[in-house]
């Protein structure tokens, strides 16, 4: 247009030009009659050339508005042809037979015409109802006129689900070039459509020529298209818009999407839409009558009247369309169509039902007409807003689904055509699923099925279009959804094998990368349990739960559990959980807060059983009495109350202090209570009378901490003068005074046995004292910040601690070793107590909570002997009796039951650590071994003395029983194996060849051979008949630490420190397989007595599994605190006990109830993960942060 606009333009100038040419020359020829000879001439001939330049300017303003509007095109028709194209559009073929929307037309063309150069208003959208006949306008109508103006129109293009794609294969047809290589440059940049449209024109040689791009049903945009392409294809469009002046856009658009693509980013294409309304009835007569004309079908009068009257609005033009079309085919050209046909083809609004209708029942014979139903759902999409349709590959349909589709596509209301190089079918019109009944209430019925596909389809588009990268696949929550959609559309006969590929392949990564993720959070948890035992439980749980339950996450969750010692969280203070004691009949827990409360709580559910409320100022200190009825408090009121626990009610009101009481302490036998005052006297009141007893004074700064001796004699108070004294209470007098803190001291006890003081400090050190004479004997460091509290467990060998470092921690009394950290707190701890049998701990934070700690934390073990005080160093089961036997580096051999409540005996004999422990078969002897070189074979029953084996100076590392019982073996750092007689001890044989310690033994089931190992890296079969090898084992890149027969005596097993255990075919003296999996040294072995698994121990701290056949792991059973060294079966096979450098023994089922795990796991933990934790750990997150 703006070329034509140039030439009229450059006509009207060169006419206005040559006129004032003319008037110059005039001019000159009329003042002088002396002008020269040619202006003579001219002023002859003025008037007949002004009359020529008239008439010149009248037929340049003609030329310019011809070539500016150029007459619509001729149109011609063939009257062979059908002039209704029934459901589908008019296409540009059908221009010549499309009637009724001139103004439409008109008022489109003058939009594209005069868009000038602003970039919306070169978007042209025409906007209507489904049915309106917006495609048929823009194709029929439009596009004939345009390209009569010389327009450059490109082939029209359906978005669907791949937008981009479709814009490709319309540039390809003006291009040379492939329709990959275009996809490829459109998905590069939004700026690749300017420069293809640009070459386009270059290469057709219209560089000023107008381009149209036409997108019809754009609604699919919003209904197909993923988000990314959706976006990227608008951007695409306006980019070319404002850097291509040429270029116009004209686009179909369903009215109910206008609002999306209006609530969108590039909003402003669709702001100014040309709206198709219903046609009149005089444009329904037109529509009816002239195509009819054209094509030489008669029409009985008053029969456009009678369908003109019978047509309505929404579907109208469509379901004419259609009518018309078969009333056309029913009749045929060149005769008349009547009333009577009309009706017999069931009017406007019944045509399309009753033809499908016949269509179903011809194929009533081969199927349910549900299964027609099914399959043509198909067909329908259903978005947010509507039913559209959809194109549905051929391919994709199985034999008895596609005869379904031909029978519809030869009935005209599907249609087929080849896509992208495949044939597909899809509805004429969606008046299809609108109109018929039974198709629109099976789309009702199914539409959120539909709309789930839909959802699925354009992420598996955006996955394809991606060549399948794996970053478009689905993962986590989402990957869940997807996969209970497709079960969903699964069962309704919906499910495509597109999908399915697509949600496989998000499986497959998915569980990779799950596997991933949980090795990561394993790794992690084994790497950071001791420092941060909850969160290790958390990811644990969260990696099982959510990613992948493998044997190494198994085995970190055990790992967290056993270094969680989390049981209760106590919550309902406001402020800081200052102080706290438990009670002396274990059964309740009291608190004092800086919220100005005093609570009692139940020491197994941790519910509140009393709120004590009073004080007028915080709470500082509680204790109970030794009867466990009544409760001490002190305040900063400047009182101690004490209180009835049973009503909660106050009773007595202690008054006497001049400033704040910091510390109270009921003594031993009830009579009297202690507290401690920040005006530096401690006060002791007599309980029955309520009278002052005695005002002991003598430290120089605030009294913070005091505790009373275990025999009521005496008191130990601390100070921030950084000392603690001991105090007669007889006399009132100071009787030691412990000086060497270098901050305050808050903290003090006495030990159970009241020889020794320990104190906490603000100098981060904890230190015990000799109670007789004031020395210190320990110092204890460990924490990284004040220490406010220390306590004695009551067994006397370990004390506990509450630090500013957020940590209690428990310590040995006699040399200060760690033994356990607990954390959990969020910020500092003030106090802790024990529980009166000495397995649990609380603690009081700054965090307003309490928590309760078991010491000695359970994971799915059936049993826990904690009676050794050193290494475990052999196990063993008496294989008929419900009895463990074990020997510990603390130079005991103790004997502990399988049951719940079964104790332990001690036997005394060896100087030294002992290495083995071995019983007879009957349960009736045992041996044990030492590293005081001997050997001790006891008696159980006591009738006799134990027997001395002597080793000559070597220590004795190994000793197995023979199965009848009658004689037992040794091995010992002499490289020797000594054979003994079970009863007296005498020597029977010695058995030579190792080169170097023998650490272990087995005597084989039938009793003719001996298996050991040694530190030479062998393993050996000795056959007892001759005394001599059978077999030497190499195979082993270490030390091999132990050995075990299977029951059936074909095989041998082995462990070593080179992290593996092996089995051996004895027939042969070969290896017949490897167990690898632990991660240290596997100093342990065991074959199950049933023959069916073979149990290991390792340096990892894991028990494990293992299948015989074929070596495979079975799974972790257990976990430890420390390296594991001794394993052994019950006779039952049904559990496994173990022995660890963490000094305890304990028993496992043979097989791990997960569940029970998990749920034991998640009584142990208190919170959520965080999000960023979560993050942090690549976990899903939810949208809404949660």
């Amino acid at each position: 247009m703006r070329r034509r606009q140039r030439l009229g333009l450059l006509l009207q100038l060169f006419l206005v030009l040559a006129a004032s040419l003319l008037g110059v020359v005039t001019n000159y020829a009329t003042n002088d009659g002396n002008a020269p000879f040619p202006l003579n001439i001219l002023e002859r001939a003025a008037l007949p050339g002004l009359a020529l330049l008239l008439v010149a300017l009248v037929i340049g303003h003609f030329v310019a508005y011809r070539l500016e509007n150029p007459p619509d095109p001729e149109l011609t028709w063939d009257r062979s042809r059908i002039p209704f194209p029934g459901l589908e559009a008019f296409n540009e073929d059908e221009a010549a037979v499309f009637f009724g929307r001139d103004v439409q037309i008109s008022e489109v063309v003058r939009r594209l015409h005069e868009s000038g150069t602003d970039t919306p208003a070169r978007f042209v959208t025409v906007v209507g109802a489904s049915g309106s006949g917006k495609s048929s306008l823009v194709q029929a109508g439009v596009l004939p006129r345009l390209r009569a103006q010389r327009w450059m129109v490109l082939r029209p293009i359906v978005p669907g689900t791949d937008p981009l794609g479709a814009l490709a294969r319309s540039l390809s047809d003006v291009l040379d070039e492939s329709v990959e290589s275009v996809s490829r440059r459109l998905r590069r940049s939004e700026t690749e459509l300017a420069s293809l449209l640009a070459r386009a024109r270059r290469e057709k040689g219209r560089r000023l020529g107008r381009t149209l791009l036409v997108i019809d049903q754009l609604e699919e945009l919003a209904s197909l298209s993923g988000e990314r392409d959706r976006n990227l294809f608008l951007a695409s469009v306006t980019e070319a818009l404002r850097r291509d002046r040429h270029l116009r856009v004209v686009a179909t658009l369903r009215v109910e999407f206008l609002g999306d693509l209006l609530s969108g980013e590039h909003s402003r294409l669709f702001t100014s839409p040309v709206a198709i309304g219903a046609i009149d009835r005089a444009g329904l007569a037109e529509v009816i009558e002239r195509p009819a004309s054209l094509a030489g079908l008669r029409l009985e009068p008053g029969l456009i009247e009678r369908i003109v009257a019978d047509t309505g609005s929404g579907d109208a033009l469509p379901l004419l369309a259609y009518l018309l079309q078969e009333l056309y085919l029913s009749v045929g050209a060149g005769r008349t169509a009547t009333l009577h046909d009309y009706a017999a083809l069931g009017g406007v609004g019944g045509a399309l039902s009753r033809h499908a209708d016949q269509v179903v029942a011809e194929l009533r014979d081969d199927g349910d007409p549900a299964e027609v139903l099914r399959v043509l759902l198909l067909f329908v999409t259903v978005t947010s807003e509507d039913a559209t349709r959809r194109r549905v590959p051929l391919g994709s349909l199985e034999p008895a689904q596609r005869r379904i589709v031909d029978a519809f596509v030869d009935a005209r209301l599907l249609v087929s055509d080849v896509h992208d190089g495949s044939p597909t079918a899809q509805v004429t019109h969606e008046a299809l699923f609108r109109q018929w009944a039974p198709l629109r209430q099976e789309v009702r019925t199914h539409a959120e099925r539909l709309r789930q596909r839909a959802e699925l389809e354009r992420w598996a588009a955006d996955w394809e279009r991606s060549e399948r990268s794996p970053d478009y696949l689905l993962g986590g929550q989402r990957l869940a959804l997807a996969e209970q959609w497709l079960d969903g559309l699964r069962q309704v006969g919906q499910e495509t094998s597109e999908l399915v590929a697509f949600v496989e392949a998000s499986k497959r990564r998915d569980q990779g990368f799950l596997l991933r993720v949980s090795k990561g959070i394993a790794e992690y948890v084994l790497a950071n349990v001791e420092q941060y035992p909850e969160l290790a439980v958390l990811l644990s749980l969260a990696a099982l739960s959510e990613c992948a339950p493998t044997p190494v996450v198994q085995r970190a969750l055990m790992a967290a559990l056993s270094f969680s010692h989390g049981r209760l969280v106590l919550k309902g203070h406001t402020d800081t959980v200052r102080n706290i004691a438990w009670s002396p009949d274990g059964t309740m827990i009291a608190t004092a807060s800086r919220d100005g409360t005093a609570r009692v709580w139940d020491a197994e559910t941790g519910e509140t059983t009393r709120d004590l409320t009073g004080h007028l100022g915080m709470v500082e200190m509680v204790a109970w009495s030794p009867d466990s009825t009544r409760l001490a408090t002190a305040s900063r009121d400047r009182t101690v109350r004490l209180w009835d626990v049973a009503t909660g009610e106050s009773t007595t009101r202690f008054a006497d202090a001049t400033d704040v009481v910091r510390g109270v302490a009921w003594s031993p036998d009830g009579r009297w209570i202690a507290g401690a005052s920040r005006d530096r006297v401690v006060r002791v009141w007599e309980v029955a009378t309520g009278r002052l007893s005695a005002s002991l004074v003598g430290h120089e700064d605030n009294v913070l901490g005091i505790k009373w001796s275990p025999d009521g004699d005496r008191l130990a108070t601390a100070s921030h003068d950084q000392n603690v004294i001991v105090w007669d209470i007889i006399s009132a007098k100071p009787q030691l005074v412990l000086r060497g803190h270098q901050d305050f001291v808050e903290g003090v006890d006495w030990s159970p046995d009241g020889r020794s003081i320990a104190t906490a400090s603000g100098d981060h050190t904890v230190r015990v004292w000799d109670a007789s004479d004031g020395r210190q004997s320990l110092l204890i460091r460990g924490h990284r910040d004040r220490v406010w509290n220390v306590v004695w467990s009551p067994d006397g060998k370990s004390l506990a601690t509450a630090s500013a470092d957020r940590t209690a921690r428990v310590f040995s009394a006699s040399d200060a070793d760690e033994k356990a950290v607990l954390r959990g707190h969020d910020d500092g701890v003030w106090g802790v107590a024990w529980s009166p049998d000495g397995r649990r701990l609380v603690t009081g934070s700054e965090d307003g909570t309490a928590r309760v700690w078991d010491l000695i934390p359970q994971t799915v073990e059936r049993k826990v002997h904690t009676s050794h005080t050193a290494s475990v160093t052999s196990v063993r089961c008496v294989r008929d009796w419900a009895v463990i036997v074990s020997a510990a580096e603390d130079g005991t051999v103790r004997l502990g039951g399988l049951g719940e409540n079964d104790g332990a005996s001690s036997l005394h004999q060896h100087g030294g650590k002992i290495r083995a422990v071995a019983c007879s078969p009957d349960g009736q002897r045992l041996v044990s071994c030492g590293i005081d070189r001997r050997g001790v074979l006891w008696f159980v029953g006591g009738e006799r003395q134990p027997v001395i084996l002597d080793h000559d100076s070597a220590i004795v590392e190994s000793a197995a029983w023979s199965p009848d019982g009658t004689r037992l073996a040794t091995g010992a750092q002499d490289r020797s194996i000594r054979i003994w007689d079970a009863f007296d001890g005498s020597l029977l044989t010695v058995l030579t060849g190792h080169q170097d310690w023998v650490v272990g033994l087995d005597w084989s089931p039938g009793g003719g051979m001996i298996a050991s190992s040694s530190d030479d890296r062998t393993a050996r079969v000795w056959d007892l008949s001759t005394g001599r090898e059978r077999f030497v084992l190499h195979g082993h890149d270490n030390w091999v630490d132990s050995v075990s027969w299977s029951p059936d005596e074909s095989h041998l097993v082995t462990s070593s420190a080179d992290w593996t255990a092996r089995i051996w075919n004895i027939s042969t003296g070969t290896q017949s397989a490897v167990l690898r999996g632990h991660e240290g040294r596997v100093p342990c072995v065991s074959w199950s007595p049933d023959g069916t698994r073979i149990a290991t121990g390792s340096y990892d701290r894991t028990v494990r599994l293992w299948e015989p056949r074929d070596g495979s792991e079975i799974g972790v059973i257990g976990m430890h605190r420390d390296r594991v060294t001794c394993v052994d079966w019950t006779s039952d096979a049904r559990s496994v006990v173990s022995g660890s450098f963490d000094t305890t023994v304990r028993v496992w089922p043979a097989e791990v109830d997960l569940e029970r795990l998990q749920l034991l796991a998640r009584r142990r933990v208190f919170r959520s993960l965080t999000v960023e934790e979560r993050r942090a750990h690549m976990l899903a997150v939810a949208e809404d942060g949660q």
